[in-house]
């Protein structure tokens, strides 16, 4: 195994300490992470996930609209929240795959916490090369996990394992703003170096067209940041409500828009290489 994997490998059985982060698959929020946050340092900047309820708003109802009765792929899979969740309501049967092996342990405890086992399948392995078939998957879904790998080669073995008429749904943390990107470079202890190094910008996402006919891009989370620190008190919703509002218009503005914190891509049409 590559150096740069092994490290990412130990870096995240180290941060998998807990089987469910999220507590309810719905948000990646709860007093539960709270407590986690508190109680582990290299969990501390969760809190701005505190916000994220406008973008897990849209990738839930992508998860409705698009994962029921098909087979799935939970792309490092994490702790397994979003597989578990679309086994729970929605798809036929649900893999998963993650370089992390306490990564997958936990995500087998959280299917059997939930009673759908029989409709996961989770293994550990490497993402730049899963080892399943050409044309598996309906739909593959991915979480903050393309700027831990070589872009070009996750996008290559996504092409290739989705299905022709499948769908790729992404969100990722980008690097165009200077002060987000400030503080992962003051924080180095909480993420490892190629992860910094590898944020993702547009350039990065449009690198998905050399493997994929259809990018279509979204962005989220700009002026809500401000709520992070009245996440625990009364005021968090209402001003939350207010600053999504803002964003609303704030990324509609081409000079600021890809000054959000994330994006969420859909990338379909899969590009199938061919051997002459």
């Amino acid at each position: 195994m590559e150096e740069r994997k092994i490290k990412e490998r130990d870096f995240h059985n180290k941060i998998r300490v807990v089987t469910d982060d999220s507590g309810v698959a719905e948000t990646r929020w709860s007093e539960e992470l709270e407590s986690t946050i508190k109680n582990n340092p290299l969990w501390v900047n969760m809190k701005y996930y505190s916000i994220e309820r406008e973008s897990r708003d849209f990738v839930l109802d992508f998860f409705r609209k698009h994962t029921k009765d098909k087979v799935v792929l939970d792309y490092c899979a994490g702790n397994g929240e979003d597989g578990v969740l679309i086994a729970s309501g929605y798809a036929l049967k649900v893999y998963g795959i993650d370089i992390s092996d306490v990564s997958i342990s936990n995500c087998r405890i959280l299917a059997e916490k939930k009673g759908v086992s029989a409709k996961t399948e989770y293994k550990v392995g490497d993402a730049e090369n899963t080892g399943y078939d050409n044309d598996t998957f309906d739909v593959i879904t991915e979480y903050g996990a393309l700027h831990h790998l070589d872009q070009d080669s996750a996008f290559r073995e996504l092409a290739r394992i989705l299905k022709k008429d499948g769908k790729v749904i992404c969100n990722e943390a980008l690097a165009h703003n200077l002060l987000i990107h400030a503080y992962r470079k003051l924080t180095p202890h909480l993420r490892t170096e190629w992860e910094v190094e590898h944020i993702m910008k547009k350039k990065d996402i449009l690198k998905a067209l050399n493997y994929f006919n259809d990018v279509e891009i979204h962005l989220f989370h700009l002026s809500t940041l401000l709520s992070v620190p009245f996440r625990n008190t009364f005021i968090f919703r209402p001003m939350l409500s207010m600053l999504e509002k803002l964003d609303k218009l704030l990324l509609k503005i081409p000079v600021l828009k890809w000054q959000a914190w994330q994006a969420v891509f859909i990338l379909s049409n899969p590009k199938k290489e061919t051997s002459v």
